[in-house]
């Protein structure tokens, strides 16, 4: 009974978070990509209970973020150690042990829909074997997890100085940038180099553009900015890339290999990226537009972390670097989204323009680092 309701549910706010939000003015997905999911792709099925969990429960951006890499590798790691016939089960099973570690409280509910889902599709002699197999996957991301550094206290201080981020409470973040690395081989490989000097030229005539939006801030501005901002509550920036990739996963017909590779390795790009993002704005500390000017407005809610560089540049430009890989036809139209929700910061009044630029421009460059140091689709991803 509880894994039915928890289905329903999240069933629901997988539906709630993508009918109805698209503003004027946002790029849309094309007509025929087809269904969410596919009773068939064991990866889509499973990261859209996952974009459903982390809705029902708020998850922050970065948590979520962390969450979807942990459970695609999960997916891919056990999709290549057993055989054609036992992917489904190990991709299934590892996704639910990776999920049940994340939210302990769901762990009874995603056990029963393990069964129940391996019990609708087509059990086969395999099915035992790899599903123990993909528990043992899942057991194993979930160690590396336990040490990944992720959640370090912070025990630093602000610094002070002109144009110098500062916040009456702690900031976030701040040890995210000493995370372990998926794929990078530190944080600080592809670090921006630094912002304009806060008082140059440089500097206020983006102070002034973002001021100037502010102060005649469209309907459409004011929609992309808050169509793009996905709070807490929602399946957050990175579930919206999940599940873009989930149609076109769905939409050119990838098997559930090649789809556990291409989920793996686009998480592990965003994971990665906001790491490297995180680094470097507790590199530099800069402050948020509207601490140069309190005469800017917000349209959407101001985040507690220095400005520079953009992390939903950088993770929607890793984001769709990869898919732009995987599926050549798309490109323009990804990289259009990816910008889109670059400048929407600028719109909402919460970064200036050079923050986008050099988001893109990282997340763009851990994508392809990623994409040249990628493993095979039958070699598991190697944990740091």
């Amino acid at each position: 009974m509880r894994a039915s309701i928890l289905f329903s549910a999240i069933a629901a706010v997988v539906v709630a978070c993508t009918e109805g939000q698209v503003p004027t003015g946002a790029v849309t997905q094309s007509s025929d990509q087809g269904s969410e999911t596919n009773g068939e792709n064991a990866a889509v099925h499973w990261n859209a209970i996952a974009r459903g969990i982390v809705s029902k429960y708020a998850s922050s951006a970065p948590a979520a973020i962390r969450g979807y890499a942990l459970v695609a590798v999960a997916q891919h790691n056990a999709a290549a150690v057993v055989g054609n016939l036992g992917v489904h089960a190990a991709v299934s099973a590892a996704s639910s042990v990776v999920l049940s570690y994340l939210y302990p409280a769901e762990q009874v509910a995603l056990d029963s829909l393990l069964h129940a889902y391996l019990s609708s599709t087509n059990p086969n002699p395999e099915t035992a074997e790899a599903t123990g197999l993909g528990r043992a996957v899942g057991a194993n991301i979930v160690a590396y997890a336990q040490t990944d550094r992720f959640s370090a206290p912070w025990t630093g201080t602000v610094p002070t100085g002109p144009g110098m981020w500062f916040s009456a409470t702690p900031p976030v973040g701040a040890m995210f940038g000493q995370a372990k690395t998926l794929l990078l081989n530190s944080s600080s490989q592809f670090r921006p180099a630094p912002h304009p000097a806060f008082g140059s030229p440089e500097f206020q005539a983006a102070l002034a553009e973002v001021r100037q939006i502010s102060d005649t801030r469209t309907r459409e501005q004011d929609s992309l900015a808050k169509f793009w901002n996905l709070p807490n509550g929602t399946y957050t920036p990175a579930g919206y890339w999940n599940e873009e990739a989930a149609r076109l996963v769905t939409k050119y017909r990838l098997n559930e290999r090649r789809a556990a590779h291409l989920f793996a390795l686009m998480h592990m790009v965003a994971y990665d990226g906001l790491v490297a993002s995180h680094e470097a704005k507790y590199t530099y500390w800069l402050l948020r537009p509207t601490m140069a000017d309190a005469g800017i407005t917000l349209s959407i809610p101001l985040p507690n972390f220095p400005s520079y560089p953009s992390n939903h540049a950088t993770i929607s430009s890793g984001a769709a670097t990869v898919l732009a890989t995987e599926f050549p036809a798309e490109r323009a139209r990804l990289q259009q989204l990816a910008e889109q929700a670059a400048l929407s910061r600028v719109y909402g009044g919460i970064h200036y323009r050079f923050d986008g630029t050099a988001g893109l421009t990282l997340g763009r460059r851990v994508a392809e680092w990623g994409r040249d140091n990628d493993v095979e689709l039958r070699t598991p991803f190697p944990l740091r």
